[in-house]
């Protein structure tokens, strides 16, 4: 009875949490565009395919339950993904791993694990790309909602940073990151909802500045594999 009464009163405390968040999300879904994920035929079964508004590609990454010295090892999670749309004269490449990214992410305040979450670019991406992602578990009442994960993508003239927030749904996650939103020079430009039946991105509208660096960011979030999710 105790331990239920517990669960009852975490719970509580994650709905609690959760609800200022989604309201402070709802600016955001507001001024952006929603597209959700489509599955479509890829390379092979173990690289499919997707579509996401004008974007398409494939991708393929894997996942490993195991930790050297408390901290990720290298090889635990990566995933890589291309990203096309019309008028690219080819894909964007994008593969990621655990490791030392060169971006610094000062400006995150919670304590993190050693080893980041980055991504090498290549093909269409513009030069000088680059993707940091920095991990850390929180504590137990962070965790009922979900674990804190913030990073930041330097993609051309537009410089995003993403940090786990809710943005729809129920604020129970099981340990997995919900959402993330994206801000551009402090100001919420989109975002990626991870708790409903198929992932929601919220892009800024065609045309705008910033659009395709949100949907790579979004694409690079849901491809992470979180060693969350393993747990």
């Amino acid at each position: 009875m105790a331990r239920m009464a517990g669960w009852i009163a975490g719970l509580a405390l994650a709905a609690s949490a959760g609800a200022g968040t989604a309201e402070a999300a709802s600016d955001m879904t507001s001024r952006t565009e929603k597209v959700l994920l489509e599955g479509r035929k890829g390379e092979s079964l173990l690289r499919p395919g997707y579509a996401m508004a004008e974007y398409t590609g494939g991708a393929s990454g894997k996942a490993f339950n195991a930790e050297a010295l408390g901290s990720y090892s290298k090889d635990r999670m990566s995933a890589n993904f291309t990203v096309m749309r019309p008028g690219l004269s080819e894909p964007i490449t994008v593969t990621c791993a655990g490791g030392q990214g060169r971006i610094g992410l000062g400006w995150i305040t919670f304590k993190r694990e050693t080893l980041n979450y980055v991504c090498e670019f290549g093909g269409a991406a513009p030069p000088g790309a680059a993707f940091s992602l920095a991990l850390s578990e929180g504590a137990w009442k962070g965790r009922l909602i979900q674990p804190q994960r913030a990073g930041e993508l330097q993609f051309g003239e537009a410089t995003l940073r993403a940090e786990t927030r809710l943005i729809g749904g129920l604020p129970i996650g099981g340990g997995a990151p919900l959402g993330y939103m994206f801000t551009r020079d402090g100001q919420e430009i989109g975002g990626i909802s991870l708790n409903g039946l198929r992932p929601a991105f919220y892009l800024p509208p065609q045309g705008s500045a910033g659009r395709d660096a949100a949907a790579v960011l979004g694409l690079i979030l849901f491809y992470f594999q979180d060693p969350a999710k393993a747990r």
